[in-house]
């Protein structure tokens, strides 16, 4: 193989292997700035790039590709479109280069207080909605959201491409009390009946 054509074959494999990645990839991020995704950086509190909570700091992730700005709804479980929803993630990148910026946005009531760093509020106006519904019981629910082609998140030739949001998360002191009352069930029930060997 001459120089030239090893040259080709090299930098034709490095694109066919940069290209593949943004093929079915799931990106994981949650109400505390965890995330989980090829590139994708843990969320941070910072002032809103998008303007959509002033002046509220929010929970900012960056994603390593240049997506489609918009905002995907998270509707109550049994509510109907545009009905009650709980959380926005706003996908946004206004100049359509490099990296994209997801700022999750949550409420918060007086009867549901703020628990999160996400729990900053929701934007008053929408750009290119989405709206889906979250699946799952109330304090451990989310959704997976596959994007439309030029819908919020979208990201022109990539195949697969999944954003995991998990809205809410267990409380750690609820999960210890199932945990601890679990254990507690079982040790009496060995307690009340004894192996006999």
């Amino acid at each position: 193989m001459k120089p030239s054509t090893k040259t080709l074959f090299a930098l034709g494999c490095a694109y066919a292997i940069t290209t593949a990645s943004l093929f079915a990839q799931i990106y994981t991020f949650d109400e505390f700035g965890n995330s989980t995704g090829p590139g994708i950086t843990p969320g941070v509190l910072q002032p809103d790039p998008s303007g959509g909570v002033v002046p509220a700091p929010v929970l900012v992730y960056t994603l390593p590709f240049a997506a489609i700005t918009g905002d995907v709804v998270l509707l109550e479980p049994g509510s109907p479109a545009n009905g009650q929803f709980s959380d926005v993630v706003r996908f946004w990148n206004p100049t359509g280069v490099n990296a994209t910026q997801v700022i999750f946005y949550s409420d918060f009531s007086t009867t549901d207080p703020a628990d999160s760093p996400a729990d900053t509020g929701l934007p008053v106006n929408l750009i290119n909605p989405v709206f889906i519904n979250e699946v799952g019981p109330e304090g451990n629910n989310g959704a997976l959201y596959t994007p439309p082609a030029g819908g919020p998140g979208s990201l022109p030739g990539a195949v697969g491409l999944q954003y995991n949001i998990i809205s809410d998360v267990p409380e750690p002191d609820t999960l210890a009390l199932t945990i601890l009352s679990t254990g507690l069930l079982l040790f009496t029930l060995k307690r009340r009946y004894p192996t006999n060997v």
